[in-house]
This record gives structure tokens, sequence and C-alpha cells, in this order.
């Protein structure tokens, strides 16, 4: 019985020293599976590491162009890219996003990388702004899909402008806000001041009951107009201001790394 399994393990390993030899006579190497490791939308890559830069999912009408940009495993020779976007709901490819690329291997590794572009400004995606998709072929199979989003850049800039003069105009109403508050700062401590003092006085002289209830419900509601004064400073306007100071920053952001075109 040991022997006769002894006979199937050499009657295997003769096989299969057999195919690999005839592999290395035909000069063929065995196949190994082919990964996309990383896939992502950007504005180029490092020729050093191979990295993708300035990675993002929104472009704006006045980019040149898109990048798309794949990490693949035991890469094949080429990559083909292929951009579709929505047209009354229906979704299209795009004919002049179609790009056959060759892959560009890392020294050193068993990985390469494949990037393509879309062109943008000029180009039908500058003028159809929305949600487009970057498909990725491999041996005719799709492989990865990848969607980002172009923005009209016209909208943006008035956006941006509507939002830096409600800025101003918020700027300036809170300085004035600032200014009344003061005043009125000023002229209730001197009102609650004399009032405090009159009332001490008062205390110390021949006054009628019902005068005394008077004065110190006065001195109670001037008491209660003064904190609220002071609780006045966190009101909603001042909340408004600081929202409308956060969205210029974000849409200045947005605008910065999205290296608008100049």
């Amino acid at each position: 019985m040991i022997d006769s399994n002894m006979s199937k393990v050499k009657t295997g390993l003769i096989a299969l020293t057999a195919i690999m030899a005839t592999f290395m006579i035909l000069g063929v190497t065995p196949a190994f599976a082919q990964t996309v490791e990383e896939i992502e939308m950007c504005y180029g890559y490092s020729e050093t590491t191979l990295s993708p830069l300035g990675i993002t999912s929104t472009f704006l009408t006045t980019n040149k162009e898109a990048g798309i940009w794949i990490k693949i495993r035991n890469p094949s020779d080429e990559v083909i890219f292929k951009f579709y976007h929505d047209v009354n709901g229906v979704e299209k490819e795009y004919p002049l996003g179609y790009s056959r690329v060759n892959i560009i291997p890392m020294e050193g590794t068993s990985w390469g990388i494949a990037f393509a572009t879309l062109d943008i400004d000029g180009k039908t995606p500058g003028f159809d702004p929305g949600i487009w998709t970057a498909k990725v072929f491999i041996d005719g199979n799709l492989v990865k899909i990848k969607p980002f989003n172009i923005l009209d850049y016209s909208s943006i800039s008035s956006s941006i402008d509507a939002i830096r003069e409600d800025f101003e105009a918020m700027e300036a109403e809170n300085i004035q806000i600032i200014e009344d508050n003061e005043a009125n700062n000023q002229e209730n401590i001197a009102k609650y001041n004399e009032l405090v003092e009159a009332y001490e006085e008062l205390e110390d002289s021949s006054v009628s009951e019902i005068r005394f209830i008077e004065l110190t419900n006065d001195l109670e509601d001037l008491q209660e107009e003064y904190d609220d004064l002071v609780d006045a400073q966190g009101s909603t306007r001042s909340m408004m201001y600081g929202s409308i100071v956060v969205a210029l920053i974000a849409v200045v952001v947005a605008v910065y790394f999205g290296l608008m075109k100049k």
C-alpha cells in the first residue's frame, strides 16, 4: 500500500517536471493574476515614486484635464480607459475619452501604474458639468469603475462674489452692532449706577411703601436688561456672521486645491 502511494507521488512529480521543462523550452513563464490594487482621480503622478498627485473627486470646468491613475499588481502590457457621462438620464460613453495606455512598471517590483487624462476646458466635459464615470478595462474585461464630479466654475465664482458681498455687509454690520452695544452698555451702566445710588439713598430716608416697591422693581428690570445685553454678544446674528466666514473659507480652499486655471 505504501509502495503504491509512493509510486503515485513519483509519477506526479515527474509529470510536473515535464510540464515545467516544456514551458522553459517554449519560452513560456507561468502567469500570475493581475490585480488593480488602487484607483484614484488626480492631476498627475510622481515620476519617481509613481504615486498620484493632487488626489480629488472634483474638477472644475476651467481645469485643463482630469487624470485617472491605477496601481496594478502583476500588470499586463496595456490598459484601456473609457469615460462616460449622463445624457438625459442615460449613461453614454464619451468617444473622445477613450485611451489605450501602456503600463509604467516600478523597477524592482511586481507592480506598475497606468495613467490617462480627460480633456475638460474647451471640450465637451467643460460644457457638460455633473457626474462623470471612468472605467478601466484589462484584456477586454471591466475591472474598475471610478465616478467623479465636474463643477461649473462660473456658478462657483458667482457664489464666491455673493458670499464676499454678504461677508463685507455682515462685517460692517457687526462692527456697528459692537459699537452700538458698547454705547448701550455705557448708557445702561450709568443708569444702573444712578439707580443704585438713588435706591441706597431711599433706603436711608422715609418714603412710601409703594414708591419703594416701584423702585425695587425698576432696579430688577434694569439688571435683567443689562444681563440680556451682555448675552446678546452671542446672538443669532453673530452666528450668521461666523457661518459666512466659514463658507467663504471653504469655497476659497476648494478653488485653490482644484488648481483653478488662471
